[in-house]
């Protein structure tokens, strides 16, 4: 299959804009999975509970869902792009996934760094989706920090991570090549790019989105520039985790106890 990035400037509050970079980017470029920015529709850094609760949708028939199903249907493909969900009072980070013009499902992100605490609700749990190509987990951004978080998705049999992202500090970059190796596993990270104002300061979002091998190695990066990164992958290499120095490594995983995140 092939797999890829996207990564534009995000314009703050503004998804018809978004939408329109997104779709003129994609282009007649051909590909079987895609993966877009954390909130790639309206930005980051909103002042309030309030403000973002304006953009805030449905994760299943919300307009960025409509979009993104349409365009899905078009390209013959899957994408997961992350969104503010509204489910009743509360409001999530959460990347949906569609394929091929249907709704599979929604991973809400779990781990919320202190920014987003006032502003979102954690997700409680983490699962796989199967597009009939790949059996995949999604981490939002911050989720990648946690390497439980990527375990247990692999230990559920996933054979790529997917991770959309809004970072400008350079960990991130670095931590997704050890997640990828630590688990065996391909990882695609789609950070956006662009700037925002926060607290009365303009901050930076560094781009450099990339698609990462089993072993960490980089198969497909950027930089700064919007950009879409393709690379082939073959899901079915990499359902038996192997490394170096050995030929089963969720095997030995299963040593350790692991459950999903809990809310305190």
């Amino acid at each position: 299959m092939i797999a890829a990035f996207l990564q534009y400037p995000v314009s703050f509050g503004d998804p018809a804009a978004n939408f329109g970079k997104a779709r003129d980017l994609v282009g007649s470029t051909h590909f079987d999975l895609m993966v877009m920015p954390e909130l790639f529709n309206i930005g980051y850094f909103h002042d309030s509970r309030e403000a973002l609760s304006r953009h805030a949708e449905s994760a299943s028939d919300g307009p960025s869902a409509q979009f993104l199903l349409q365009l899905s249907a078009e390209k013959d493909a899957t994408f997961i792009a992350g969104i503010a969900e509204r489910d009743g009072d509360r409001i999530y980070n959460t990347a949906i996934i569609v394929s091929r013009g249907r709704w599979l499902g929604k991973q809400r992100k779990c781990h919320l760094s202190r920014l987003e605490k006032p502003l979102f609700s954690p997700g409680d749990s983490l699962q796989c989706f199967d597009d009939g190509n790949c059996h995949f987990g999604v981490l939002t951004c911050f989720d990648l920090w946690m390497p439980e978080a990527a375990r247990l998705l692999v230990r559920q049999g996933a054979q790529l991570l997917c991770c959309p992202a809004n970072y400008g500090g350079p960990w991130t970059t670095h931590l997704a090549r050890i997640r990828a190796m630590e688990n065996a596993t391909p990882l695609i990270c789609a950070n956006r790019s662009g700037n925002e104002m926060y607290a009365g300061k303009e901050e930076r979002f560094r781009g450099e989105s990339q698609i990462i091998g089993p072993m960490g190695e980089v198969w497909a990066s950027a930089t700064e520039e919007a950009s879409l990164g393709v690379s082939l992958i073959d899901p079915n290499s990499h359902v038996l985790k192997s490394n170096p120095m050995c030929d089963d490594l969720m095997d030995e995983a299963s040593r350790y106890a692991l459950s999903g995140p809990h809310l305190r």
